[in-house]
């Protein structure tokens, strides 16, 4: 529903009972008259939003001329109900019509006409709106039941919402979220702050949803294309964290237990040197890359202590295990920047 407010609405007729000899009453040529006090044409809006009431005109006066013709502007109060599309929102455009016209009498009794000047659109519109063009049109319509003509008046208003402010407030959470998801990757797999980090970005994500179902109608048969995002994000950030757990879990890998040779093989390859893997493994040799109080750290070392001469193979193990987890994480950091191009493609397609 869209709520429309007129300064005025022109309103110009001839009543013929309302003429007089201007020079019987010392030459008077206008009246202020009440408007409940004289006829008026019953011009209604035929698609209101208020079906129940009608008295959407302000009571002003009329200005009454000795030849009979009448000027009446009142301001006036449309609701209307118009098909929005929110695919775009916040950068939405919506155009609206609103037909007006005789509510008792036909085409044959009121001779409906309109004013030869163009609709103005250099006006400023209040809140968030601007109005970008105003048509009108006379339709002539002719009904089985009835020979005469009924006129109508069809005006077709388009406004663009104003979304300066929204680029704050909307968009740019939307990178952040998308960053933040993407950042998780490339923390280090034993690093904590992944799990505080998505879930954060989580909550962001459903706070937005829980706006956006309090901002927009829900009567709207499209769905905008921001909030279809925090959804769709909030999907990838629930199996980002599925596998911030998997990946911590290869990380915390018992030192017992070696890496199967094919995927070592595949880790120092040319698929590990595609996700710059040799170069962290070199790290390995030359600092202590790994959380060593880490509880899976700490039963190695008991191990390492026990049996001295399984020293290299352990710490072979601990690193084949971390470098593993790495390359889960980048290539999830890669399979994402994938899914975060085809959702918006996908979203604005």
């Amino acid at each position: 529903m869209l709520g429309i407010k007129w300064n005025r609405v022109k309103q110009e007729w001839k009543d013929e009972k309302l003429k007089w000899n201007v020079s019987d009453y010392g030459n008077m040529t206008q009246l202020r008259i009440a408007d409940h006090e004289i006829w008026q044409p019953d011009i209604v809006l035929y698609n209101s939003a208020q079906p129940n009431n009608i008295d959407y005109y302000g009571n002003t006066h009329c200005i009454v001329w000795h030849d009979g013709r009448v000027l009446w502007v009142p301001p006036a109060l449309l609701s209307v109900y118009c098909d929005f599309d929110f695919t775009y929102w916040p950068y939405d455009t919506q155009s609206c019509d609103l037909l007006f016209g005789s509510w008792t009498y036909s085409g044959n009794e009121i001779n409906l006409t309109t004013y030869a000047k163009p609709v103005e659109t250099s006006g400023e519109m209040a809140g968030e709106w601007e109005l970008v063009k105003a048509d009108k049109k006379l339709e002539t319509l002719l009904y089985p039941c009835c020979p005469e003509p009924y006129y109508r008046l069809d005006y077709s208003i388009t406004v663009k919402r104003r979304s300066t402010a929204h680029h704050t407030i909307l968009i740019i959470p939307v990178i952040m979220s998308i960053f933040s998801t993407l950042s998780v990757f490339w923390l280090a797999p034993t690093a904590k702050e992944k799990f505080i980090l998505s879930g954060v970005t989580a909550i962001v994500s459903t706070l937005y949803l829980l706006y956006f179902a309090q901002k927009l109608p829900t009567v709207s048969a499209n769905t905008p294309i921001i909030v279809k995002f925090h959804a769709y994000n909030l999907i990838l950030v629930a199996i980002s964290m599925i596998m911030t757990v998997l990946t911590f879990n290869i990380s915390q890998r018992s030192c017992r237990t070696p890496l199967p040779w094919f995927i070592i093989k595949a880790l120092t390859g040319k698929p590990g040197t595609l996700l710059c893997l040799p170069s962290l493994k070199r790290s390995f040799q030359s600092e202590n890359f790994i959380d060593g109080n880490s509880e899976e750290m700490q039963d190695c070392n008991m191990e390492q202590e026990r049996r001295p001469n399984t020293n290299a193979r352990a710490m072979n193990s601990i690193n084949d295990w971390y470098l593993l987890a790495v390359a889960v994480d980048r290539i999830m950091f890669y399979i994402y920047i994938l899914l975060f191009l085809l959702l918006i493609v996908f979203l604005i397609l």
